[in-house]
C-alpha cells in the first residue's frame, strides 16, 4: 500500500510510520549486531586455523629425513649441470666431456633435389614402401605413404608417432627439396653389429605386430640407406672420460644425462670440453647445514605467526568511561585460543624428553615471552658438533620412523592435529559453533522482515482509515458552520 501523507489532519504520516518501525525493529537490529560479531569470530579462526595450517607444514618439512640432509651440487663449467636428491652423500668428481649423444639421421643425396609432389620420389630413393621400421632390435611400426610423393612420405612418417623417427623435407632450391630421416632417441651400439638405441632402419612390411623382435634371417635385409642417403650423425651414447693415473675410465649413456654418477647426483652434459685432461669439468655435491637453519626457521616462523595472530584476536582491550570496549580482538579472553597459545610456545621452548633444553641448540622465548627467537650460530654450531643428537632432540622420527619418542616437531604436529582436525578438531568445532550460530540468527532475522512488513501494512491502514474519519469529520464541520450561518 502506497503512503499517505496527512491531507486532512497535516501530519506527516511517512515519517511517522518509519519512526515507528524503527523502534519496532530494535530487536532484529541487535540481531544484525550478533550476527556481525558472529561472523567476525569466524573470521578470526579461520585466520588463526590458516597460520597452525602453515605451522603444520613447517613441522613437516623437519619431520622427514631429507630435511635434514639437504645437498647442494655445483658444476665448474656451463657445459654440464648437476641435480642432487636431497640425502645424497657429499662427494666430487672430475672428468671431459668426450662426445654427446646423438641419434641416426640420414638424408638424400640427391643435391639438384627433387619436387614436394613428384611422385617418383619413392623409387628414386629405394625406398619400396609399404616398409616396417626397425629400432633397437624391434619392429616398431610401418610406413605406408599414399603416393610416393615427398610429401607424402614425410606425412605418414611424422603422422606414425610410434615408430621412433621424423621425417622433414630440407629445401635445397626453388621448389627443390631432400628427404631428411632422424631417430627421435639417441644410444650407440652396446657391441659390433648390434642396432644402438639411436639407430633405424627400414625393411619390407614383415606383417609382425608391433614390439615384435627383429629376426634377420626371417624377416629380410635392411634397406641399403647407404645408397641413395648420406649420413648427417650416427648415434652414439654420450661419453664422459674419468682421467686415471694408469689408465682412463670411460663412462657412457644412451642420452645426454648421467643418472647417479655419484649416489644420488645427476649429471647432464650440454657440450665437449677437451678430451685430454687439461680443462676437466669438476662436480661436487655437498652437505648444505645452512638449508637446515633455513628449515629450522621457517618453523619458528610459523610459530610466532599463530602466537602472534592469537594475541591480536583475543586481546582484552580498554573499557572507557561508556562501558565500551574499544581496541580489543573479536575473540577477546577466549579461553580456548588462549589455551593454544600457550601449548604452541610449551612445545617449542620447554623442556624436551629427555629434560633437554631447545636453548642449547638456541630456540628460546623471547624476554617479554611474546615470540620465539632462534640463534643460528648456536644452532649450526649444534648441528655441526651433533647432527643426529640434534636431529633426534628435533624430530626423533626423522632418523628413526618407528620411534615413538615426540620431538618438537611430533610434539607440534599433535597440537595442530588436535586443534584442525575435520569435525572434531577443538578450532574446527568453534568454527562450525559459530557458523551455526550465524545461521539460526539469520533465520530470525528473515523472521522479523515478515512482522515489519506486516506492522507496516497495519500502520499505513490505521493511518489512512484516521485520515478518511478526519477528512468526514471536516466536511461535516463545513457543513454545520454553513448552516448556523444561514439561520442567522
Amino acid at each position: 500500500m502506497a503512503s499517505v501523507d496527512g491531507l486532512a489532519s497535516g501530519l506527516d504520516t511517512t515519517s511517522i510510520i518509519t519512526s515507528l518501525l524503527q523502534v519496532d525493529a530494535a530487536p532484529q537490529t541487535r540481531l544484525k549486531s550478533n550476527i556481525t560479531t558472529a561472523q567476525q569470530k569466524v573470521t578470526a579462526l579461520q585466520s588463526v586455523n590458516t597460520k597452525l595450517a602453515a605451522l603444520q607444514t613447517a613441522a613437516d618439512a623437519l619431520g622427514k629425513a631429507t630435511g635434514w640432509s639437504p645437498t647442494t651440487t655445483k658444476a665448474s663449467s656451463d657445459a654440464v649441470t648437476v641435480s642432487a636428491v636431497a640425502t645424497a652423500p657429499a662427494g666430487t668428481v672430475r672428468f671431459d666431456v668426450a662426445q654427446l649423444a646423438a641419434g641416426r639421421s640420414v638424408v638424400d643425396t640427391s643435391t639438384a633435389g627433387r619436387s614436394l609432389t613428384d611422385p617418383n620420389a619413392a623409387t628414386d630413393l629405394d625406398l619400396g614402401f609399404p616398409l616396417d621400421v626397425v629400432k633397437d632390435g624391434k619392429i616398431v611400426g610401418t610406413v605406408s605413404p599414399s603416393t610416393g610423393s615427398l610429401n607424402d612420405i614425410v606425412s605418414a612418417i611424422n603422422k606414425a608417432s610410434n615408430l621412433g623417427i621424423t621425417a622433414v623435407a630440407v629445401r635445397v632450391g626453388d621448389d627443390k627439396y631432400r628427404l631428411q630421416i632422424t631417430s627421435t632417441t639417441t644410444g650407440g651400439s652396446s657391441a659390433p653389429g648390434v642396432p644402438g638405441k639411436g639407430d633405424f632402419n627400414f625393411i619390407p612390411k614383415t606383417g609382425k605386430a608391433a614390439g615384435s623382435t627383429y629376426d634377420a634371417n626371417t624377416d629380410g635385409a635392411f634397406a641399403n640407406l647407404a645408397a641413395k642417403f648420406t649420413t648427417v650423425s650416427t648415434a652414439q651414447d654420450a661419453q664422459i672420460t674419468i682421467k686415471g693415473n694408469a689408465s682412463d675410465l670411460t663412462v657412457s649413456s644412451a642420452t645426454n644425462t648421467f643418472a647417479d654418477l655419484m649416489p644420488g647426483v645427476t649429471v647432464n652434459v650440454a657440450a665437449t670440453t677437451p678430451n685430454d685432461g687439461s680443462k676437466p669439468v669438476t662436480v661436487s655435491a655437498t652437505r648444505d647445514p645452512e638449508a637446515v637453519a633455513t628449515a629450522m626457521q621457517s618453523l619458528v616462523t610459523a610459530a610466532n605467526a599463530v602466537l602472534t595472530e592469537i594475541q591480536n584476536q583475543t586481546k582484552s582491550g580498554t573499557l572507557g568511561t561508556d562501558g565500551k570496549v574499544t581496541g580489543g580482538g573479536p575473540l577477546r579472553g577466549d579461553g580456548l585460543l588462549r589455551s593454544l597459545r600457550s601449548q604452541v610456545k610449551e612445545v617449542m621452548a620447554g623442556a624436551l624428553g629427555d629434560g633437554s633444553s631447545a636453548a642449547a641448540f638456541g630456540l628460546e622465548s623471547s624476554k617479554d615471552g611474546s615470540t620465539l627467537t632462534l640463534d643460528k650460530t648456536k644452532f649450526l654450531t649444534a648441528l655441526a658438533k651433533d647432527p643426529t643428537a640434534l636431529q633426534t632432540l628435533v624430530s626423533p622420527t626423522s632418523v628413526d620412523s618407528k620411534s615413538t619418542a615426540k620431538g618438537i616437531v611430533e610434539r607440534l604436529q599433535t597440537v595442530v592435529k588436535e586443534a584442525t582436525k575435520p569435525f572434531t578438531g577443538t578450532l574446527t568445532t568453534a568454527i562450525s559453533s559459530q557458523q551455526t550460530s550465524i545461521e539460526g540468527l539469520q533465520d530470525r532475522v528473515s523472521d522479523w522482515d515478515t512482522r515489519l512488513a506486516a506492522k507496516k501494512s497495519y500502520y499505513q491502514k490505521y493511518y489512512a482509515s484516521l485520515e478518511s474519519s478526519l477528512s468526514k469529520l471536516k466536511t461535516q464541520s463545513t457543513w454545520l458552520s454553513g448552516q448556523l450561518a444561514s439561520l442567522g
